[in-house]
């Protein structure tokens, strides 16, 4: 009877500790709740800065395909941006210093 007994209030031991374990576990461990909440948060944020990258992406590569199929446009950009002339021209800057 005293072995039963022992053997009872060891396993209820056991078990009562392995649920304290679960518990603490789930509510404030690694991956509990409050984590979870977190990292979905976290997320969220993160898809919207790809979406935002991937817009940027397909922006470029419209205007990349856009350089590439319009010679005029590469000639503007090229004029304006880098400040490149024809032989016999001379540039003016808009902005003196």
């Amino acid at each position: 009877m005293k072995i039963k007994r022992v053997a009872n209030i060891f396993l209820y031991s056991f078990l009562f500790g392995l649920l304290i374990y679960l518990l603490y576990d789930i509510f404030l461990g690694d991956y509990s709740f409050s984590q979870q909440a977190e990292l979905e948060e976290l997320v969220n944020i993160k898809e919207e800065e790809l979406s935002k990258i991937s817009n940027e992406n397909q922006n470029i590569k419209t205007e990349i395909q856009f350089i590439k199929d319009n010679d005029e446009y590469l000639e503007l950009i090229a004029r304006e941006e880098l400040g490149l002339v024809r032989e016999g021209e001379e540039y003016i800057d808009d902005e003196p210093e």
